[in-house]
C-alpha cells in the first residue's frame, strides 16, 4: 500500500499540475467569470416610462427567445402590456395623425403615414414652407430638412420623367428627412446630404445623390424604417453604412439589438467572425460587448459549451460531462489557488528531482 501510494502520488500531483495550468490558460485567453447575461427587464420599463412602446417591444422581443427571460413571468407580463397597449385603436389612431402632421412618429401606422406625405410631394412643400417661414421671422432654419425637400422635389419630377424608374430615390429621400426629425442622422450623412443638394439643385440632375442613396434603399427594403434608421445611426462614414447592407442580411431585424448589446466595437468584431454561427452570436450578444469579445477569442464552440447553451453543439455525454465539470471548475476556483498548487507542484518535483540528485552522487 505504501509503495502504490508512493508510486500514484507523483501522478496525482502532475495531474494537479497540468489542470491548473489549463484554467489559468483558459482564463487568460477569456475569464468567463465577467460574463453576466443581460436582464432586458429595467430598460424595458424605462422605455415604457418613456412611452417609447415600439422600442420596447422590439428591445424586449430579442430577449424573449431565451429561456432566462421567457421563463420570467414579470418579462412575459410586460411583453403582454406593451402589445396591448400598441394594437389599441386611439393609441393607434394618434400615430397614424402623428406621422401625417409632424412627419415622425415611433410606430409603425405613423411612419407610413409621414413618408407617404412625403413620398407624394405634400411633405416636400410643406416643409420649404415652413422653412421659408422661419427664416422670414429670424427663426433657425435646419438645413438638411431644407436640402432633403428640394432633393424631394427634384426626385419627384425625376420619377414622373422616367417613368418610376427613380422611385427608390425618392423614397430614401424620405426615409432620410423622416430621420432628421427623428434625430437619427449621423453628423457625416448631414454634411453629405446638404453637399450634394447643393449639386443636385446646381445641375437639376439627382444622379449625384444616387451612390448616396443605394443603401439607404437597400436597408429600407429589408429592414423598414425603424429599423434603417437605427443601423444608419450608428455609421460614422459611407463604408460603414455600407457594411450595414451586409450586416441586415445576415441578421435581419435583430441587427439593431446585436449592436446596442454588442457596443461600440461589435461591427468590427462581427465581420472578422464570418463564420460563427448566427445564433451563436445572437446568444452571445445576450452577455453584452464581453459576450461578444469572448465567443472571438474563445471560438463558438468553447464559448458555448461554457455557457451551457449546447442546442448547437453535437456532444457525447462523456464530454459533455467533462465540459461541465471543466466549466464548474473554471468559475468557482480562484486564481490565487490554482498558481498555489501549480507552484506547490512544481516545488515537489524539484524536491523529488534534487532527493534524487543527492542519493545519485552520495551512492558514487
Amino acid at each position: 500500500m505504501r509503495f502504490l501510494f508512493k508510486l500514484l502520488t507523483p501522478i496525482i500531483v502532475l495531474l494537479f499540475i497540468a489542470l491548473s495550468l489549463l484554467l489559468l490558460e483558459e482564463r487568460r485567453v477569456f475569464d468567463i467569470r465577467t460574463l453576466a447575461q443581460i436582464d432586458p427587464i429595467p430598460k424595458t420599463e424605462q422605455l415604457i416610462k418613456e412611452k417609447k412602446y415600439a422600442d420596447a417591444h422590439e428591445y424586449l422581443s430579442y430577449f424573449m427567445e431565451y429561456s432566462y427571460v421567457n421563463q420570467n413571468p414579470k418579462a412575459v407580463t410586460l411583453l403582454a402590456d406593451i402589445d396591448k397597449i400598441r394594437a389599441s385603436y386611439s393609441y393607434r389612431k394618434d400615430k397614424f395623425f402623428e406621422g401625417v402632421t409632424k412627419g415622425k412618429s415611433d410606430e409603425d401606422i405613423g411612419k407610413v403615414s409621414a413618408i407617404i406625405s412625403d413620398f407624394l410631394i405634400i411633405g416636400d412643400i410643406r416643409d420649404l414652407t415652413i422653412a421659408g417661414t422661419n427664416y422670414a421671422n429670424g427663426k433657425e432654419v435646419d438645413k438638411t430638412i431644407v436640402a432633403l425637400s428640394s432633393l424631394g422635389i427634384l426626385a419627384s419630377a425625376s420619377t414622373l420623367y422616367s417613368l418610376g424608374a427613380t422611385a427608390p430615390v425618392k423614397s430614401s429621400i424620405s426615409v432620410l428627412k423622416f430621420g432628421k426629425r427623428a434625430g437619427k442622422i449621423p453628423p457625416w450623412l448631414n454634411k453629405q446630404i446638404i453637399r450634394q443638394a447643393k449639386i443636385s439643385t446646381d445641375t437639376k440632375s439627382i444622379s449625384n445623390i444616387q451612390k448616396l442613396l443605394e443603401p439607404i434603399h437597400n436597408l429600407y427594403e429589408k429592414m423598414g424604417l425603424n429599423q434603417t434608421l437605427n443601423l444608419v445611426k450608428r455609421t460614422k462614414n459611407f463604408d460603414e453604412l455600407k457594411g450595414m447592407v451586409k450586416l441586415s442580411s445576415r441578421f435581419g431585424k435583430k441587427s439593431n439589438i446585436l449592436l446596442q448589446n454588442g457596443g461600440a466595437k461589435s461591427l468590427k468584431l462581427i465581420k472578422e467572425m464570418p463564420n460563427v454561427k448566427n445564433a451563436n452570436l445572437l446568444y452571445a450578444s445576450t452577455y453584452g460587448s464581453r459576450g461578444i469579445t469572448a465567443i472571438k477569442k474563445m471560438g463558438q464552440s468553447k464559448f458555448m459549451s461554457r455557457m451551457k447553451f449546447t442546442a448547437n453543439l453535437a456532444k457525447t455525454g462523456y464530454k459533455g460531462n467533462f465540459n461541465s465539470l471543466f466549466t464548474k471548475l473554471l468559475n468557482t476556483i480562484p486564481t490565487k489557488v490554482l498558481f498555489g498548487i501549480a507552484f506547490l507542484g512544481l516545488f515537489y518535483f524539484l524536491y523529488k528531482f534534487s532527493f534524487l540528485v543527492r542519493r545519485v552522487y552520495s551512492s558514487s
